[in-house]
This record gives C-alpha cells, structure tokens and sequence, in this order.
C-alpha cells in the first residue's frame, strides 16, 4: 500500500504543486517509520520500484525570465539654433545712413578720411594731414573734387574743420549720437579707407573694397573728451566718422592704430560743435614754422676728381611747408692722391658746414606719392687738415751700423700734399658760396646736390678749387 500512496503522491505533486501539498494535508497519514526504516540509499538511488508500480514523472522545468536588456538612454533631442537676424546688421544699418556723409581728404602727399557735419559745406578731418599747409582738396564716392578753406582746429585733440568753398551735393551731413550710445560695451563703426590706394592696384578685385568700409567694435572707455574703441582700425580710418548702428556720429578717429592695431582713440564730437560755434572766418591755411632734424651721408669731390666720404647731421626750418633753411655740419676723410715717390701715406681730414636758403616745389607723381625739388643758395665754411708720412735722408749723415741716416717724417702741410706743391699751410679755412639742389621724396628721404666754387671767398689767396658735395639722406 505504502508504494501506491507515494506514486498517486507524485503524480499529484506533476499536476499541481499546491493541490498535491493540499491533497497530502487531507489523506491517511504514513507510516514514517517504514520510511526511515528503509535505508538511506534505498530511499535515494538503490531502491528498485515495485512491479506494477507507474513510472514517476521528471518534474517539470519551470519557466525561464527572460534577461532584461540593458539600459539604453533615450536620444537627446538637437539643441534649436539660434534664430538668425532677418534684418540688418548693426553695420550694415550704420553704412547705410553714413557711408555718403564720408569723404576722402588729401593735403600734400597725405591721405586721410572726414565726413561731413553740421553743414554740407562742413568736413571734420584730422589736423596733422593739413598742417603742412599745401592746400586740401576733398574727394566723394563719385569722384567729385572740392576746394577748402580752413574754418578750425584743434591741434591737441587733432581735430580740423574744413570749409568748402561749394556745398557737398547729394550729401547729408551727419547727426550727432545720443549719449547713451557712448555707453560701454555699445556696439560701434568706424567708417573710413583702409589702404586705399592699393585698391588702384588690384584692377577689377579692389573694385568697390578698401575705400569706405567699415570696421565694427565696442566702446572700451570714455572721458569728457575722448573714447576708446576696440575696432581693428589703420592710418587711413584718420579723420573718418566712428558712429552707432543708427549712422549717429559720435567722434573723429584720431589715434588710428596708434597704440594697437585693435585699438583707435576718438575725439568726441561735441568738441567740434564747440569749434564750429566759436570759428570765425574761414581762410587760407599757408601752414606753420617747423623744425628739421636729419641724417645722412656724403661725397665730397674736388675738381682733380680726388673724393673723400663721410657723415652728416641736418638742423633745419621750413616755415610754411616752402621755405626751408638747411644746415649741415659733415665729417670727411679722404681725398688724397695715391703715394708717391717718397711719400708713405696721404691723409686729410674735413669739417664741411653748409647753410643753404631754398624754396620748396611741390610736384605730384601721378597720385602716387609726392616730392619736393627745392632750388636753394648759400656759404659753405670748410676746415681741413692734410698730413703725409715722407721717407728723408739726413743731411751730411754717414751711415754706419747703428745709423741708417733713414728718418720718417710727419708732414702737415695741406699745400704740398692737396695740391702737390712744396708751400702752404698746415690747417687752411676755406668760405666759399654754394648752390644745392634737392629732390625730397615723400616728404622724408632727400637726394641732394651742392656746387661750391672756390677761389671766391677764401681767406687766403690760391688756386679756384671747384668742389661738388653729393648727399643722401632721411629728415625727421
């Protein structure tokens, strides 16, 4: 009976776990006796089912959960762009409103930018491009020329109003900017010409670049008289408009790369309502009295075609950009003939001052640059020295062992030695007349010539001695 119980007992165990548990609660107990009485291997592996006994059933397998799969973050959705502005820039706005007030200004060699203000008839520029005093011409977009006169200035600030002898046509003369727009931080541009004339250069692909262009920043800092702009600016944005994006002017760029190439110095625009108000009678601008500084150096040829080389130092006036008075102390050494005969070594030494009187011309190369060829007349004081080592014989000299009667002599006789002779003195003052020639280039680099004829105002009668002085130089 006891093998029946436990098939019927497994069987229900297959069916149902929870019924068979059920189902062995509720039937006959078991005689757990004749269990544990059985052996340990019996109950286990050893024990063979009695005959007619059914075959237990493998228990089932349990369904498996599937593994979970791993945690995939959901895709981050793309960040929105920015919306793009559909309306213009802040420099576009302000080219728009001021780029026709702006104007190319050119005095002498000198190129700068300037809008109009306050009047069609009124242009702000900068002063150091006029103060030469050769005349300023300004220039619009379509090529338009117009004569000036000066109205004010204000040399500290660089500041220069221009009155036209003809109001500007088809130009409307720049609004002032509120104050709020000097603000720090404010969005500002600067309108001028950078590098201008090589726009000339580049043919069809400089065509509408490099000339009234803008170059955009911010304010960096301000004081009752000035602003700082951080704008990428160069020489040529000197004397151009700096304006908000509403094309209101709020200054003069006059430190245009002066300290930075990003940086530029501002007048503000207040100052030339001052100026404007408190001008009188616009006039003639023939320019002021500047001094010269200048180096260089120079060939001195007597007329034997003997030549002697050296430096000089320039100190001079120019006074209304015509009148020039140059002086010019050089040192030279040279200009002696080969030795000869009994002579060892030549020698000579110049101190040469010149003071020539001359008047400027000014002539324009084709737009390209300027020079000045400057005609002048005057004296040139010359000292010089000249020595030679000569080889002698004593006289009435036996040679002997310890005497060759051989004896070296130092000679400083400017006669025998310039000019060949056996008299003349040992230092000699020469004043004599010039006339010089000069081509100044730019302004700055001079080529020179002087003629100086001797014979005439030397202290001591003699031979005329033609010299011609040939220079080359750089004046500050």
């Amino acid at each position: 009976m006891n093998h029946i119980r436990r098939g019927l007992l497994a069987a229900l165990i297959c069916l149902s776990p929870t019924a068979a548990l059920a189902q062995t609660d509720a039937a006959e107990p078991v005689d757990d006796a004749e269990v544990i009485a059985q052996p340990e291997e019996a109950q286990l592996d050893g024990a063979e089912p009695d005959e007619g006994a059914p075959p237990e059933e493998a228990p089932r397998e349990l369904p498996r959960e599937e593994p979970r799969p791993d945690f995939v973050p959901l895709p981050t959705p793309p960040a929105q762009a920015a919306p793009v502005e559909s309306g213009p820039t802040c420099g576009a706005r302000a080219h728009d409103v001021a780029a026709q007030a702006v104007v190319r200004v050119r005095s002498a060699n000198e190129w700068a930018a300037g809008f109009a203000y306050h009047s069609p008839r009124h242009v702000v520029t900068a002063w150091s491009v006029i103060s030469r005093g050769q005349g300023t011409t300004v220039y619009t977009q379509d090529g338009t020329r117009y004569e000036t006169q000066l109205l004010a200035r204000d040399e500290q600030l660089d500041l220069a109003v221009l009155e036209l002898r003809e109001p500007l046509e088809g130009v409307t003369p720049l609004a002032p900017a509120p104050e709020t727009s000097a603000g720090l931080g404010r969005d500002v541009v600067a309108i001028g010409h950078p590098f201008a004339n090589a726009s000339r250069l580049l043919g069809e692909r400089g065509e509408g670049l490099l000339r009234w262009s803008i170059a955009q920043g911010r304010v960096g800092a301000v004081n009752a008289q000035g602003i700082q702009a951080d704008v990428a600016l160069t020489a040529d944005h000197t004397g151009g408009p700096l304006v908000d994006c509403e094309g209101r002017v709020l200054g003069m760029v006059t430190g245009a790369g002066l300290l930075s190439a990003d940086l530029g110095l501002v007048a503000r625009v207040s100052r030339v309502d001052t100026l404007i108000e408190e001008a009188g009678d616009a006039g003639e601008f023939l320019g002021n009295l500047r001094l010269t500084l200048g180096l260089g150096a120079g060939l001195v040829i007597d007329e034997e075609g003997r030549a002697a080389g050296g430096f000089y130092l320039t100190l001079g006036a120019v006074l209304f950009d015509r009148v020039s008075w140059m002086n010019r102390v050089g040192l030279y050494s040279g200009g002696i003939d080969d030795p000869v005969g009994d002579v060892l070594e030549h020698s000579r030494d110049m101190v040469r001052v010149e003071s020539l009187l001359g008047y400027r011309f000014f002539v324009d190369l084709f737009g390209l640059t300027t020079m000045y060829i400057v005609p002048a007349g005057g004296l040139m004081v010359m000292h010089q020295r000249a020595s030679a080592r000569r080889v002698t014989v004593q006289p009435g000299c036996v040679p002997s062992a310890t005497d060759s009667c051989v004896a070296i002599v130092e000679e400083n006789d400017i006669g025998a030695v310039a000019r060949g002779s056996a008299s003349g003195s040992g230092d000699e003052w020469v004043v004599r007349p010039a006339l010089g020639l000069t081509f100044l280039f730019g302004g700055n680099f001079e080529i020179g010539y002087t003629l100086e004829i001797g014979g005439l105002g030397d202290l001591e009668p003699g031979p005329t001695e033609t010299y011609h002085a040939l220079r080359i130089g750089f004046l500050m």
